[in-house]
């Protein structure tokens, strides 16, 4: 019996043996093969053929490295990342500067008595890197009209009855600019932006009103010259007709402060003020008047 337990216990030792020898080179021939795979993949993405694993990129044949490097240049792709869609230049390393002369009308708000007028006008235009512009604009009415009364103290004549008399009213100012990018397409450019500026007046004309002073006829002369400030934003659309010619329209609401309307006539009539006596505009938001402004640009850029 014990001679019987002997051989078993020798027959299972040997079992043992070979189990843990055969676990051994299944376990070398495992990493083998994974590192026979790996092999196998690196080669694939090494080789000439473009492909992912087993999967090539579409090219269908195998393609030379040096000819896919050559067909897409990073360098091409850079310059896309900076194009300027609506100046057709590199903003990040060039500025232009854009001459334009434009047209159209100016709409006074009534507290200023002008008349709605055909202006023209110029623009500087410093565009710099980051899609910014920095505007001059100059614009100039020289047949403007004013709206002039006698004063109501005055009984020489009727003090409701109006005459327009000639001048100029010029208004210039300095604008910031911003292209927007997102609300442009090809040709079409979107630009917005905000400034400030001065308004100048200067009316003068004699044989305004007529009166009759010691049998004969006498004509009164009228006299205005003033100067405001404002503020005004601004939105534009311009068109690339060509790379250097654009054309557009934009449309600007100012903001004047002018605290002459206050006094509702706020001009002389023979070196004398024919002021109604003030709180026509009392304060300093009622001192606000507007002028609407839309424009035609005709631009040249360098």
């Amino acid at each position: 019996m014990s001679a019987q337990l002997a051989g078993a216990s020798t027959s299972l030792g040997a079992l043992a043996k070979l189990s843990s020898i055969a676990a051994i080179v299944l376990l070398f021939a495992g990493q083998s093969a994974s590192a026979g795979d790996l092999d196998d993949r690196f080669n694939e993405v090494r080789g000439p053929q473009l492909q992912v694993a087993s999967y090539d990129l579409g090219f269908g044949q195998e393609v030379e490295r040096s000819r896919i490097r050559d067909a897409v240049p990073l360098g091409d792709l850079k310059m896309v990342e900076d194009f300027h869609p609506e100046t057709d230049r590199w903003t990040e390393h060039n500025n232009r500067i854009r001459i334009t002369l434009w047209t159209g009308g100016w709409f006074f708000s009534n507290e200023l008595d002008i008349h709605h007028d055909v202006v023209v006008g110029f623009r500087i235009n410093w565009e710099v890197p980051g899609f910014i512009g920095i505007r001059w604009d100059s614009g100039f009415v020289p047949w403007s009209r004013l709206e002039v009364k006698r004063s109501a103290a005055d009984t020489r004549g009727n003090p409701r009855s109006s005459r327009s008399v000639s001048g100029v009213v010029h208004a210039h100012t300095l604008s910031l600019g911003i292209f927007n990018p997102e609300l442009s397409i090809d040709g079409l450019a979107f630009w917005a932006g905000f400034g400030g500026g001065l308004w100048i007046y200067n009316y003068s004309e004699g044989d305004t009103f007529a009166s009759s002073e010691g049998g004969g006829t006498a004509f009164d002369n009228v006299d205005y010259q003033d100067v405001n400030i404002s503020g005004h934003i601004f939105v534009e659309l311009d068109y690339k007709v060509a790379d250097i010619f654009h054309v557009g329209i934009g449309i600007r609401q100012h903001f004047i402060l002018a605290s002459q309307t206050d006094d509702g006539r706020f001009y002389d009539i023979n070196g004398t003020e024919q002021s109604t006596g003030g709180g026509r505009n009392d304060g300093i938001l009622d001192d606000l008047a507007g002028v609407t402004e839309l424009t035609l640009n005709f631009s040249v850029l360098f």
